[in-house]
């Protein structure tokens, strides 16, 4: 008669690979949850800032298209 072992040894291969993969996941998963709260944080200060330098890229020239209007330049 064949003598079958039973082996109750844990597969850690398996279990490394699972690991790697969770630590993996979980490192993006912090990694996104840390840009959230950098964008909730300064959202609103990051809007206020390119609404002002938008305003200052198109009033410029708009100044300045006025201004030679006026003064004959145009």
């Amino acid at each position: 008669m064949a003598k079958i072992e039973i082996s109750n040894k844990p597969n850690i291969s398996s279990i490394k690979e699972y690991m790697e993969e969770l630590e993996y996941k979980v490192g993006l998963i912090t990694r996104n949850r840390g840009l959230e709260s950098g964008i909730e944080h300064y959202g609103l200060k990051g809007a206020i800032c390119g609404s002002i330098f938008a305003l200052v890229l198109f009033g410029i020239p708009l100044i300045l298209y006025i201004y030679l209007k006026i003064s004959g330049g145009i």
